[in-house]
């Protein structure tokens, strides 16, 4: 995954993600390091929101970056799996 896009009559945006040239991993940019935890985990969606992330990589929950700045939670089963 090196670029991500979302086209709506409402928004519309795009980020891209740095590569590095001798491996398949994501590199620092100067904003990258912003854009990620120290688990890799991506902690904002340009235009949407910010990501929350658990102690085990599950999203956690979603700030979105609209006038009432809703937040959508996430809770997962004893196997991981997305309940809600």
């Amino acid at each position: 995954l090196t670029h991500l896009s979302h086209q709506a009559n409402s928004n519309t945006w795009q980020q891209t993600i740095a590569i590095h040239p001798h491996n398949n991993r994501g590199t620092e940019t100067p904003q990258s390091t912003t854009d990620f935890d120290t688990n890799g985990n991506l902690l904002t969606l340009n235009n949407i929101g910010t990501l929350h992330w658990h102690y085990n990589n599950t999203l956690n929950k979603l700030t979105q970056q609209d006038k009432n700045n809703t937040t959508e939670y996430y809770v997962y089963d004893h196997q991981g799996n997305r309940v809600r």
